[in-house]
């Protein structure tokens, strides 16, 4: 008996259609592997924002600091988004905070990746977001 898929695959909403092209060659999911990762991770890179893009204009300030990794293991990298001191009442002011951790799987992504739709939550809310850049598997398994 050969090879046989008995499930008949949905057709994708154009929505998620535009995201596949832009994720992968000729639009169609590719099988995850350890020979693909390289170019998924290539593919998520050219969509991270820029710092012009994440500033909106000034309305954003943005910050990159390292905190310490477990004993041991290299330090990590944060981008801290905040609401320019133009944006807020009193400079310096507390606000509240989210913790954002990109998507990509553990695999591939940074701390700018798909963070775009927190920008305009900084700006409206008054928030600040702190988007951590952990390090990716299978390079760095779990806790890396």
């Amino acid at each position: 008996m050969g090879n046989t898929n008995i499930y008949k695959q949905s057709p994708y909403d154009r929505e998620l259609a535009t995201v596949l092209q832009q994720m992968s060659p000729g639009g169609k999911p590719f099988p995850l592997t350890l020979e693909t990762i390289p170019m998924m991770r290539r593919n998520f890179a050219t969509m991270s924002l820029s710092d012009d893009q994440l500033q909106r204009g000034g309305q954003i300030d943005i910050k990159l600091c390292k905190v310490p990794g477990r004993q041991g293991a290299p330090d990590i990298s944060l981008l801290i988004c905040r609401p320019s001191a133009s944006q807020t009442t009193k400079s310096g002011s507390l606000l509240p905070c989210i913790y954002y951790m990109h998507g990509g799987g553990m695999i591939s992504g940074d701390n700018r990746f798909s963070i775009q739709f927190l920008l305009d939550w900084i700006v409206e809310l008054k928030i600040v977001v702190i988007s951590v850049e952990y390090r990716l598997a299978p390079e760095h398994p779990l806790l890396g």
